[in-house]
Order: C-alpha cells, then sequence, then structure tokens
C-alpha cells in the first residue's frame, strides 16, 4: 500500500526555510513542541498542532525523506498560495454536490522539481569538483613561486661568481695585488669550484624545466576550471528555460482553469435566476388561477350552479389545476385537469366539454 501523500507546507509548520540544516530544523522543533504541548495549553486543544509539528520534524529530519518531499514541495508552497478572489459570492445550489477530490501536484509541477533538484545535484557536485582544481591550482601556484625563487636564488649565485671572477682579472684587482695579496686557489679547488658552477647549471635546468611543466599543468587546470564553469552554466540555463517553459503551461492552465471556474459560476448564477423567474411565474400563475377560481364562484353563484334539487350542475369557470395525472372519467393520462367550481369535481377537458353544461348568456341588467 502505498504511502499517504503528504500536501502541507512542513517548512512553514517548523518555521524554517527550505536551506535550513538539521541543526535548525532541530531547534526549531524543540521551540515549537513546548509552545504547543498539550500540557502546556490546558485552555485550548493543541493536540492537532503537535501531531502535525512531529510529523514535519519525522519527514525534514530525514535525509531521504526530505529528499523526496522536496521533489514536490514547489507544487505544494503553490497550492498553499491563496488564489485571487472575485468580488461574487460563491455559486449556491438547492442540492449539495459531492465534493471533488483535491487534484495531486500536475506533471509539470513534477517535472519542475525534477528539474530543481538536477540543478541543486549537479551544483553540489560541480562545487566538489571546483574546489578540488582550486586547490590544485592554488598548490601549483605555490610550487611555481618556489621553483622561481630558487631559480632566482641560482642565478645570482651564478650571477656573484661571475662578477667575483671579473674583478679579480680587472686592472683595479692588479694594481691593489701588492696591498691586498690573495691565496692562490690550488688544482683540487679549482677542480671543486668549477664542479658546484656545473652542478648549479644542470640544478637550474632541471628547475626550469620543472617550471615550464608546472606552468603547463596550471594552464591546464585552470582550463578545465573554466570549461567546467562553463558546462554547469549552460546546463543551468537550458534547465531554466525549461522550467520557464513549464512554468508558461501552468500558467495558461490554471488561466484556462480560473476561465472554466468562472463560466461555471456564471451558468450557476443564471440558472439561478431562471429558477427564480421560473418559481415567480409559477407564483403568479398560481395567484391567477386563485383569483380566477374565486371569479369562477362567484359568477357560479351569481348564476345559481345548483338545480332546485341541490345538485351542481357544473356551470362556470373551471379553472385548470396543473400536474401529470389520470382523468377520473376516461382514465386518460393528462398534464392537468379542470375542477369545477362549484363541486370541486376535476375532469379532463374532453370529459369536461361533455359534463359542462353550455355557458348560457348572462342577463342583462338594467
Amino acid at each position: 500500500m502505498a504511502p499517504a501523500q503528504i500536501t502541507e507546507d512542513l517548512y512553514m509548520i517548523l518555521e524554517v526555510d527550505q536551506t535550513a540544516t538539521v541543526e535548525v530544523i532541530i531547534r526549531s522543533y524543540k521551540r515549537l513542541a513546548l509552545k504547543h504541548h498539550p500540557d502546556r495549553n490546558a485552555g485550548r486543544d493543541t493536540t492537532a498542532a503537535f501531531q502535525q509539528l512531529g510529523k514535519a520534524y519525522e519527514t525534514l529530519k530525514d535525509e531521504s525523506k526530505r529528499q523526496a518531499y522536496d521533489l514536490l514541495y514547489p507544487s505544494i508552497k503553490r497550492s498553499h498560495t491563496a488564489p485571487p478572489t472575485s468580488s461574487r459570492p460563491p455559486p449556491t445550489s438547492t442540492s449539495t454536490p459531492a465534493a471533488a477530490p483535491q487534484p495531486g501536484p500536475s506533471s509539470e509541477a513534477l517535472e519542475i522539481a525534477k528539474l530543481e533538484k538536477a540543478k541543486q545535484e549537479r551544483r553540489a557536485r560541480w562545487w566538489t569538483q571546483k574546489t578540488a582544481f582550486e586547490s590544485s591550482i592554488s598548490k601549483l601556484q605555490g610550487e611555481i613561486k618556489s621553483l622561481e625563487e630558487a631559480i632566482k636564488g641560482l642565478a645570482d649565485a651564478a650571477a656573484a661568481e661571475t662578477a667575483e671572477e671579473a674583478w679579480k682579472k680587472s686592472w683595479s684587482a692588479w694594481v691593489l695585488s701588492p696591498i691586498y695579496k690573495q691565496a692562490q686557489l690550488s688544482e683540487e679547488e679549482k677542480a671543486n669550484k668549477e664542479r658546484k658552477t656545473q652542478e648549479r647549471r644542470i640544478e637550474t635546468d632541471m628547475k626550469e624545466r620543472r617550471l615550464y611543466t608546472k606552468k603547463a599543468d596550471l594552464e591546464k587546470q585552470k582550463t578545465l576550471l573554466k570549461d567546467g564553469q562553463a558546462a554547469v552554466d549552460n546546463a543551468d540555463r537550458a534547465n531554466d528555460f525549461s522550467i520557464r517553459s513549464l512554468q508558461a503551461k501552468i500558467r495558461l492552465r490554471e488561466a484556462k482553469e480560473w476561465e472554466e471556474r468562472e463560466k461555471q459560476q456564471r451558468k450557476a448564477a443564471e440558472e439561478r435566476a431562471r429558477q427564480q423567474r421560473e418559481r415567480a411565474a409559477a407564483k403568479k400563475r398560481q395567484e391567477e388561477q386563485q383569483q380566477q377560481s374565486a371569479r369562477s364562484r362567484n359568477i357560479f353563484e351569481e348564476e345559481g350552479g345548483f338545480s332546485a334539487a341541490g345538485a351542481c350542475v357544473h356551470d362556470g369557470w373551471w379553472p385548470k389545476i396543473q400536474g401529470r395525472t389520470k382523468c377520473p372519467e376516461c382514465y386518460d393520462t393528462w398534464n392537468y385537469l379542470l375542477e369545477c367550481p362549484g363541486c370541486k369535481m376535476k375532469a379532463c377537458p374532453k370529459c369536461q366539454s361533455t359534463i359542462r353544461p353550455r355557458r348560457r348568456n348572462p342577463p342583462h341588467r338594467h
């Protein structure tokens, strides 16, 4: 059996944002639980609110349940937004219709939720990759700086050694040589010095090669970072375009539904007005029939509607009695019958023509 679908705004119940962490949700739940606990509210019934609070907490503190709920949250949040109200009162009917089932989230709303979720997951993955790229770039930049400083130190040492050798061979050194006598280097010392110079050249060459490689790696990491950011931005733009298209479809459907509701309300109002007119017309016809019946009785009494023996002669105007029924005389079904104003005898128009005598012209009154 599938679990019941959640239609409440759980974030609004817990008074937190959708981006709230689990710690914020726990703190808010504890605060609201103390506020709405039935034992602390003796003057009012807060059991339902407390149970609803617990349900929201159980859903949002669990990561898997919260992810499933977040897929439906945009449509739930939109359904809790009050629609524009009309100044006209809602239509009423003499018969109470069955309550219509509450519609669930539309396919467009579910697709929007999936796209929003995909954007969040892509952003989370890209954040991890971006952090790795930035860390690698920072590390390469540090290594490049160290290599450049080492190469500069080796170059400075070589330049100092070259300058020293040049000074020793200069005219100034020859002139001052009687004053500042310098020890002559032995062949071994000269060989060691030459070896150190050669090692410094080799080390400089190796560091320059490593520097070239590190700079190439740095450019590659920067290119990967730029391309990755562009790919994420392009995917987000594509998702945003799809979301806007789906939202436009939702707005169009809601506008059509609103127009349909307005049309149904107008029809219901017209039906109520028609029923009122029919009731008024029926009431007027009934009053006219009563008045006609009264006039017929008066004429019947004035003209002597009863025979000498006291029997009704069925004279006068027979008013209509509405209602589909059978004639007591011929048993044919008619939509209405005629009623004798004297003895209240009922008959169909066909039988009435044989029962009722010909109308006498009333005597002239002077």
